[in-house]
């Protein structure tokens, strides 16, 4: 019998994650979240770096729109979290556009007082 291949998260990917347990203002719950890290991170870790969507659009600077989901959703930015995928019950949903992906960079360049990718 064949071994079942693992999904493993990749850099664009949109994939259900569970969010739980929530502290504060954190995202909670099991929702979408786009990975920012590779997928030899993921291997080699266990671990994805990420930001939650949410289907909550409030018009903040932060947000980055997400298209060819169920619902209007978009990339919370802001909120960055590194996370264990294996035990988050990681579930492949789709890839993010380069445009999508490359918006929520932009948004994270000044939170960590950068002016541009280099």
């Amino acid at each position: 019998m064949a071994k079942e291949q693992q999904y493993i998260p990749d850099r664009r990917d949109i994939v259900w994650l569970d969010f739980e347990p929530q502290k504060g203002k954190e995202a909670g719950k099991y929702r979408p979240a786009l990975i920012l890290s590779s997928k030899a991170y993921a291997k080699q870790t266990g671990l994805v770096i990420c930001c939650p969507l949410s289907s909550s659009i409030r018009g903040t600077l932060s947000e980055v729109s997400v298209s060819g989901l169920d619902k209007p959703s978009v990339v919370a930015s802001s909120i960055v979290q590194t996370l264990s995928w294996r035990e988050r019950k990681v579930k492949f949903i789709m890839t993010a556009d380069q445009d999508c992906f490359t918006a929520v960079l932009q948004r994270l360049l000044p939170l960590l007082g950068l002016n541009e990718l280099s």
